[in-house]
């Protein structure tokens, strides 16, 4: 069997990759692998999977897969892309591609996300042994048509099943809606902080009947303008506490301006609620109800709003479009059939 050494940034808990990285180990293992995962930052969140901690430079990365001699080397995370066509003369390596949002929504450092996004087209991708990416977005996003899409997977989420009608019955209470992102300042712009904010006035605006919620990662002061909002503001919450958000919520939004598959998303309506988000990045592949502005949330939130039945429908239909097309099972599979069995000859693809 072979021997997988994953590279990240950091395995701490609230991050997308991480949670990839972690399922996928898990998976593997399941099929007889094993594996490594090698990152910069750790908080002890993952420690049922073998974590080593690397320093984020050519030499240390070198000097661990020297020590445990893996099959194939897999970068998910910068700074490690730019070792890979050094590295790839050792062993064969792989770039797994998550994105990276368009430069133009940060401000700080815009400049420098640019040239590293344009490094990765010319420099590594057409120098390594070939590069995963998980939607077909990301594929044509990171300007790579050789990549190869391996979806991720939704099954990590705890499966309570598709809501009853029962659960959804109005029983004089308003719809709850909610979102769940990190709150600084450094994501807000591309996650759709500002968009979410007026999704909620203009359903105030309109009468509708719903309670807003935000769960997230951050500071009393980043959830200030939320709450000054009308928000309810759940703030750094465990991961039980995350699922019961999620099964409580009766529309998840989503108003991300880039997303190259959007966990949360998926997660929510892998524990049976609905969720919606704005046709953009990959959220077309990753629920049926990608509409195309604010205006169009709005109409959707009064019609489910004063139609429960119309709401249970959807959200059995969510439920049941991420639970049959996202597995982590099969992304592992795909992940050995792909890259396993043709590590020790693949060459590196043409751009």
């Amino acid at each position: 069997m072979s021997h997988v050494l994953f590279l990240t940034q950091r395995m701490v808990a609230g991050y997308g990759v991480d949670v990839v990285i972690h399922n996928v180990t898990r998976e593997l293992h399941a099929l007889g692998h094993e594996v490594t995962v090698a990152a910069v930052d750790r908080d002890g969140s993952f420690d049922d999977i073998r974590v080593h901690a690397v320093e984020p430079t050519l030499g240390a990365v070198r000097k661990l897969a020297s020590a445990i001699g893996p099959t194939v080397i897999v970068a998910h995370t910068p700074p490690f892309f730019g070792m890979l066509p050094t590295l790839q003369r050792g062993w064969p390596c792989w770039a797994w591609e998550h994105g990276d949002p368009l430069p133009s929504l940060f401000d700080a450092d815009r400049e420098h996300r640019a040239r590293e996004a344009s490094a990765k087209r010319s420099d590594c991708y057409p120098r390594v042994s070939g590069v995963i990416a998980i939607s077909e977005f990301i594929r044509r996003d990171i300007g790579f048509p050789a990549a190869h899409v391996i979806l991720n997977g939704c099954d990590h989420a705890p499966d309570a099943g598709p809501k009853s009608a029962g659960s959804l019955d109005p029983l004089d209470r308003p719809l709850r809606v909610g979102t769940l992102m990190r709150l600084g300042a450094g994501e807000a712009r591309y996650k759709g902080a500002a968009e979410f904010l007026d999704l909620a006035r203009r359903s105030r605006a309109d009468r509708l009947d719903a309670e807003f919620h935000l769960m997230g990662r951050g500071s009393p002061a980043d959830a200030a303008a939320f709450e000054r909002g009308g928000f309810r503001v759940h703030l750094n919450a465990s991961e039980a506490e995350k699922w019961d958000y999620l099964r409580d919520l009766d529309v998840f939004v989503s108003c991300s301006l880039w997303e190259g598959f959007n966990l949360p998303l998926v997660e929510a309506q892998a524990v049976g609620t609905l969720g919606m988000a704005l046709d953009t990045g990959a959220h077309p592949e990753t629920t049926p109800f990608a509409l195309s502005s604010i205006e169009e949330m709005r109409a959707f939130l009064h019609a489910v709003a004063h139609d429960r039945a119309l709401l249970h429908a959807h959200s059995c239909r969510a439920y049941a479009h991420v639970r049959r097309r996202f597995r982590w099972s099969e992304t592992a599979r795909r992940f050995a059939a792909h890259v396993l069995d043709r590590s020790g000859h693949a060459e590196p693809p043409q751009a």
